[in-house]
């Protein structure tokens, strides 16, 4: 597998109108970095409005995402939906996607092994790849 070591951020989105975060932060153990509950008063600019569907993300713990191997981060991600992927969409999480974003000076070159992509296939949820120029 071939990335440059550059910057790379892996959070995973999930969202539902029935979807708890906290319910499922309770169930899984895993620490949302943000997350509105269906109901709450939500920020958008300026306005404030009600959620209509409870969200939450979250991203690797630091130790996984700090390394020289940029996949640690990748994997643990995989590995924690496969776990996880059942209970959350109990918890009413409807949507649940993967987000990596690359940032680099360079150009990019991502390489996926099968077993990966075979596991990331069985979770059933999209996998967006985002480029950035760092400047």
């Amino acid at each position: 597998m071939n990335i440059p070591s550059d910057r790379f951020m892996i959070p995973c989105h999930l969202m539902g109108p029935h979807f708890s975060p906290c319910a499922a932060s309770e169930k899984t153990g895993i620490q949302f970095y943000k997350q509105t509950e269906v109901g709450e008063i939500e920020h958008i600019g300026k306005r404030k409005t009600i959620a209509k569907a409870g969200h939450a993300s979250f991203e690797p713990p630091l130790e996984f995402q700090q390394t020289e191997n940029p996949y640690i981060g990748l994997f643990w991600m995989i590995d924690t939906l496969t776990e996880h992927i059942d209970v959350l969409r109990s918890c009413g999480a409807d949507d649940i996607w993967i987000d990596l974003g690359v940032v680099s000076h360079l150009d990019v070159k991502l390489e996926f092994e099968p077993d990966f992509l075979m596991k990331l296939a069985n979770l059933k949820i999209p996998f967006l790849i985002s480029g950035y120029i760092d400047c």
